[in-house]
């Protein structure tokens, strides 16, 4: 039975996926952090020293990275992923599926799809979260050609599951509902269920692409979105009000860029396509 080891195995996007593996007849172990310690197939202990852990088994077949240091560095982050590749050699795994953003891409794009290049740390203005992905991607491809072992960077849409609230809608009083953005903006959603699916594909197929989106390809609008998901009123914000006008005054230096990019990804038109995806892994996300 091949041996599947989750990092991060706490993080809202794996919830239940060991069940779904397991019902596909693989073993999994988990990982989170914490004191090095075992309990069954729970195994803890420092991101940093992943290599060094007494817990884990001699080797395993292939690792799903869900875990971000969200309240750490860029330097942090891509430490833990030296560490994680470290590992991964030296327990002989066969296939690193890495879960990288959307957000690694510029906002200005008009296509986005899987042989899109992703932002580099020297162009973008995001900062945190969309940051350490950038940078995280951009260490990774540099090594990719080097490594004995497959790397899959897996790009889902925001991941909605057990009621989790849409991040663009906010609901008001009296039936009203608003959106961060306006008619055109786009923010990508994907249920957790179909990535789930995915990534069993992902291990079942042998020779994967490098880079894989987990969203419908259906160039869904946010208001679009809204009015499947939301009764009553819809409204928007105006792009003038709240991208032109910060961007005006980022640029006059009253603001910082970073601050910006804030209000710049809330209208993001760019035409998101995860094609290659669906033929490839023969999926259609819903």
């Amino acid at each position: 039975m091949n041996k599947i080891l989750l990092m991060g195995a706490y993080s809202f996007v794996a919830t239940n996926i060991e069940n779904v593996l397991t019902n596909s007849h693989y073993s999994i172990h988990k990982f989170t952090r914490g004191i090095e310690d075992k309990k069954e197939k729970i195994i803890k202990g420092n991101v940093f020293s992943l290599s060094s852990n007494p817990y884990f088994d001699s080797t395993y077949d292939y690792v799903i990275n869900f875990i971000v240091i969200k309240n750490g560095t860029i330097y942090d982050n891509i430490e833990y992923i030296k560490s994680l590749i470290k590992f991964c050699k030296k327990h002989q795994v066969k296939k690193l599926i890495h879960f990288s953003s959307i957000m690694v891409y510029s906002y200005q794009l008009k296509e986005v799809n899987e042989y899109t290049p992703i932002e580099t740390l020297k162009e973008t203005t995001k900062r945190g979260y969309g940051e350490i992905k950038i940078a995280v991607d951009q260490y990774l491809l540099s090594i990719k050609e080097k490594l004995p072992f497959e790397l899959v960077l897996v790009r889902p849409g925001y991941v909605l599951a057990d009621n989790r609230p849409c991040p663009f809608i906010k609901k008001l009083p009296f039936g009203i509902s608003i959106i961060k953005g306006n008619k055109n903006s786009k923010q990508p959603i994907v249920q957790r269920k179909d990535i789930h699916q995915a990534l069993i594909k992902i291990i079942e197929t042998e020779k994967n692409d490098n880079v894989y989106h987990f969203f419908p390809n259906n160039n869904m609008t946010k208001y679009t979105y809204a009015q499947q998901v939301t009764k009553g009123i819809i409204l928007t914000m105006p792009k003038w009000l709240f991208k032109n006008i910060p961007q005006f005054i980022a640029k006059s230096g009253i603001i910082p860029q970073s601050l910006y990019s804030r209000f710049e990804g809330m209208y993001i038109e760019s035409r998101f396509s995860s094609k290659q995806t669906e033929d490839k892994l023969k999926i259609i996300f819903n």
